[in-house]
């Protein structure tokens, strides 16, 4: 009996590891994302909206030269007519640009 519990336990454990879809809020990664994304040029000028931004993904970045995860993410996203495919980071829900200077996890992604 106790040996079902102790591998009951553990699956149980070993089920809370994984992807990180809890620790993110899709609504605002959306939100961050597309008010950044609308700020662009070629976004403003092709009259698109909030609701023509779509999340594909958002993965786990690691900063150049560091070995450590430190909460920022690589956010890809798209236009919903698929003319635009662009990459931000976001930290905190704090959208920025830069990806260019961070290595994505794809073990640790979340896709949309």
């Amino acid at each position: 009996m106790k040996k079902l519990i102790v591998i009951g336990l553990g699956v149980f454990l070993l089920g809370g590891c994984g992807t990180n879809e809890a620790e993110l809020d899709e609504k605002k990664i959306h939100e961050a994302v597309s008010k950044r994304a609308l700020e662009q040029k070629v976004i403003k000028d092709g009259n698109y909206s909030t609701e023509d931004i779509e999340l594909v993904k958002a993965c786990e970045a690691i900063e150049n030269g560091k070995s450590e995860f430190k909460g920022d993410y690589i956010v890809s996203w798209k236009t919903k007519d698929d003319k635009y495919n662009r990459d931000f980071i976001m930290k905190d829900y704090q959208i920025s640009y830069g990806t260019n200077n961070f290595k994505t996890n794809s073990d640790r992604c979340v896709k949309y």
